[in-house]
């Protein structure tokens, strides 16, 4: 396991892969997820990985692109193209933590996008709506549950982003009402103070984990039931 690695190393070698992307592939992509959230709402966690909408079918050209791009910045140690998700997991440099990158094929018809400048780049990324909206159903939906979904998830509604009530009845075919509800269930089922930080506290500050441990889980419930009785 990597114990300690350069930061801001990793940070550009995240940032110039997204933007040789969004050149290459322009329209038919939609930038998401944790790093989406570092670089453009200030989330204060770091993170690892670049995660995409696809707006518009991938050809095999747009896969070579991606490809390309990679291969000539470091090595492609795996690689599938599956019904719903395209992934390549990506070693740039020893001693570093791998790259994940996650292509999504399943467009749901309420995401909403909006676009920003970036560096010269104009990139297509998930609104706040739908940043929060996207954590609320990743929370309970995955797998295996991860704490960073349920520390992001405390940042948005903190910040006051609205909830996309469509798109949680589109992907759950619950009300808001219901899932929220639900996901205050599921959050007291499986986080504890002793569990919180697993996974998540390699990319906090050693003060952030403290406040983790001791106030996240009771603090994204508050926010959670202020949701519910609309406030």
């Amino acid at each position: 396991m990597v114990v300690k690695f350069d930061l801001n190393l990793h940070k550009r070698f995240l940032v110039n892969l997204l933007i040789e992307i969004c050149k290459a592939l322009g329209d038919k992509v939609a930038f998401k997820g944790g790093t989406s959230a570092l670089l453009f709402y200030n989330l204060n966690r770091f993170s690892f990985d670049l995660d995409f909408d696809i707006l518009k079918p991938f050809t095999k050209e747009d896969i070579d692109k991606i490809k390309e791009i990679l291969s000539k910045n470091g090595n492609i140690k795996d690689y599938y193209n599956k019904r719903f998700t395209v992934f390549f997991l990506f070693d740039y440099q020893k001693n570093y933590p791998n790259i994940k990158l996650e292509f999504n094929k399943r467009l749901l018809k309420n995401s909403s996008y909006k676009t920003v400048w970036f560096m010269g780049v104009k990139i297509k990324i998930a609104d706040e709506t739908t940043s929060l909206t996207n954590k609320l159903i990743a929370l309970a939906n995955r797998r295996q549950s991860v704490s960073r979904d349920l520390f992001d998830l405390y940042y948005f509604l903190n910040l006051g982003f609205p909830i996309n009530e469509k798109l949680i009845k589109e992907k759950t075919g619950k009300s808001k009402k219901q899932y929220l509800n639900y996901l205050i269930k599921f959050i007291k089922k499986i986080y504890t103070s002793r569990n919180v930080l697993q996974g998540l506290g390699e990319s906090l500050e050693r003060e952030q984990k403290e406040w983790v441990k001791e106030k996240l889980i009771l603090d994204t419930i508050k926010q959670l039931k202020k949701r519910i009785s609309g406030k």
